[in-house]
């Protein structure tokens, strides 16, 4: 059948795209979406049956908790119990598998060590979703396991093996696990005897789930649509339709607009680029402008990571700076310049967010330097704070005064080329010929050494005074109540995190200069960022980090490089060592997780197009 229709139950996974994903690229189908909650379905059968009528098949996906769990599980139980006229196929996957098992009589029990993250060899009966299928390689990202009860012996397959038990007679077993000794056989596929329900424990959409394990997608849909045949034209099947579209799905072109032109010099250097030197010499022209600097860590001069550490940003705010700030405790956007409001709305972050995507879009600047990252545009941070607004999470009490949002629309700026030894001095202002040639002055006049500077900054002794910090006793506790998330279903991974706070006579500039020198990390920030409004605190960041969340080009491209995985450089570690570390089952699960994760958050956005990264290819 080709053009066909799948419904997909998101149970909110965390890899939810990336299945969808696998389906459109296996099968010639079109995925639509719901949640288990959805409000139109929950409390309403006739509904719900009612839509089903416009699909071809449904996929339960996968998700935190226990099939159990009403809450958990929502809309995808009442799949199990269609009557004939509304029947359709069904593939479970992890959870939605568990479900499909546990409403035909199995148990659904904790595994005696969770599974996450795990590629595993699974042995399978070469039949039904699985014929034609060779050697399979599977991702597993699970706490709990389906437990058929009563089984014959498992050590010899003609024995009971691909048998149904007294317990679960409708359930016809597919596929196990044999590989872990302290989990014993774990049940992988499954397959309901007589309606059209199947199910698989392991993810076929994960990154190193091999080609044999994606063919349980295609082989699913060929069944489905042979069913389909078989059965569905026998009651009539309603004619498809077409959910419209939401507002946020159609197109709008942006109006007509004219968009600053970039007026720029480049400046040619035969030196070594020093990013603090150049914010000096900036700072000797123009002494009161704070600055905002995002760097590409340097050692003697070349980056640290050529093929990230190229560039370094220089955003030059002033008087006439425009700020864009947002308080979680007030729900309020400001925007503002100099001494006037611009706007000022209550807001929910999503919208805060649409308002600076349009703020963006209608300065958007043009014909600048093609090498160039930046020509201009905001500059600032995000609190986790504010993050938490989306998930629905009440974040801990902190100052009104100070925004979870905060962005500085940079006209003026310097981009340093460390490879071509370039600096690019651009402007977003009309009429500014007089500020680019007088820093272009004073950046040739400027000849500096970073190496001196570095020896002399890593050489000065440092003081701080701990003010507060984790509590020994509480902070393990909160890893054994993450461990016992895990081990319940309700995460595959956790990040425990906690504050530290410190108290330094030095000001921030000297801290952030003696950072980057003694770790020069990839990814280096120091953010200025002084109120606009007499008397409010501004907020200083130094940031040191070896990972990037995200980067875009001017041309769509956009790449995740996060970091997972890492040894202390203690005495007598070897690279053999640390290699033999982060080759373990651990850290390459922890690793997995992190691609599939943001796989599904790229896949996410309307418009985006996979691309394989080196970074799996070592994986798996």
């Amino acid at each position: 059948m080709s053009g066909g229709k799948i419904l997909f139950i998101d149970a909110y996974d965390s890899f939810s795209n990336n299945i969808i994903g696998l389906l459109k690229d296996k099968i010639p189908v079109s995925v639509e979406s719901i949640h288990i909650d959805d409000p139109r379905f929950v409390f309403n059968d006739d509904a719900f049956f009612d839509y089903l009528h416009h699909f071809d098949a449904v996929v339960a996906g996968p998700g935190p908790g226990h099939p159990a769990n009403t809450q958990d599980i929502g809309l995808i139980a009442k799949l199990w119990t269609l009557d004939d006229d509304h029947q359709l196929p069904v593939l479970g996957i992890c959870l939605g598998f568990q479900s499909l098992c546990l409403a035909n009589g199995a148990a659904v029990e904790r595994l005696r060590q969770p599974r996450h993250g795990l590629v595993t060899r699974i042995t399978h009966c070469e039949q039904d979703v699985f014929e034609d299928t060779g050697k399979v390689l599977a991702t597993q990202y699970h706490s709990l396991h389906v437990k058929l009860c009563t089984l014959g012996n498992l050590e010899h397959p003609s024995r009971g093996f691909w048998a149904s038990t007294e317990a679960c007679p409708d359930v016809s077993p597919l596929a196990w696990d044999l590989s872990d000794p302290d989990n014993g056989s774990i049940l992988m596929a499954a397959r309901h005897r007589y309606k059209p329900f199947w199910g698989v424990q392991y993810h076929p959409e994960s990154i190193c789930t091999n080609n044999e394990g994606h063919k349980l997608v295609a082989n699913w849909w060929h069944d489905a649509c042979r069913w389909n045949v078989e059965y569905r034209h026998i009651r009539g099947k309603q004619s498809k339709g077409h959910a419209p579209k939401s507002a946020h799905d159609m197109p709008s072109p942006l109006s007509e607009q004219v968009y600053p032109d970039v007026s720029w010099i480049s400046v040619q250097l035969s030196t070594a680029l020093d990013a603090a030197s150049v914010v000096q010499a900036l700072k000797s022209h123009t002494p009161h402008y704070a600055p905002v600097l995002l760097e590409s860590g340097t050692r003697d001069g070349d980056p640290v990571n050529p093929e990230t550490g190229r560039f370094s940003i220089i955003g030059l705010q002033d008087e006439h700076s425009i700020h864009i700030r947002y308080s979680i405790s007030s729900h309020n956007l400001v925007i503002s310049q100099s001494d006037e409001v611009l706007l000022s709305e209550s807001l929910a972050l999503a919208d805060v967010i649409s308002t600076l995507e349009q703020f963006v879009a209608d300065r958007r600047a043009v014909g600048g330097p093609a090498v160039s990252p930046f020509w201009g545009g905001p500059v600032g941070f995000v609190s986790y704070e504010a993050g938490l607004e989306t998930i629905d999470v009440l974040p801990s009490p902190g100052e009104a005064s100070r925004p979870d949002v905060w962005f500085v629309f940079m006209e003026r700026s310097v981009v340093l080329d460390h490879v071509a030894r370039t600096i690019y001095v651009q402007t977003l202002r009309e009429d500014d010929g007089d500020w680019l040639e007088a820093a272009r002055s004073d950046l040739e006049r400027s000849c500096w050494d970073a190496t001196a500077q570095a020896t002399k900054h890593s050489k000065t002794e440092y003081s701080a005074t701990l003010c507060s910090g984790p509590d020994k006793v509480g902070y393990c506790d909160r890893v054994e109540q993450c461990q016992a998330h895990l081990r319940a279903g309700s995460s595959y991974e956790l990040c425990l995190t906690d504050q530290t706070q410190i108290r330094s006579p030095e000001d921030p500039w000297s801290v952030y200069h003696r950072l980057r020198v003694q770790n020069p990390a990839p990814f280096g920030a120091y953010l200025k960022l002084d109120s606009p409004v007499p008397g409010a605190p501004g907020i200083t960041i130094l940031s040191s980090s070896p990972e990037r969340f995200l980067s875009w080009s001017r041309s769509g491209e956009c790449q995740f490089r996060p970091i997972k995985g890492t040894v202390k450089k203690a005495p007598g570690v070897t690279r053999q060592d640390a290699e033999c570390i982060l080759g373990s089952a651990k850290e390459r699960a922890e690793n997995l997780m992190i691609v599939d994760l943001i796989r599904h958050d790229l896949s996410g956005v309307p418009g985006y197009v996979s691309n394989v990264c080196t970074m799996l290819m070592v994986l798996c």
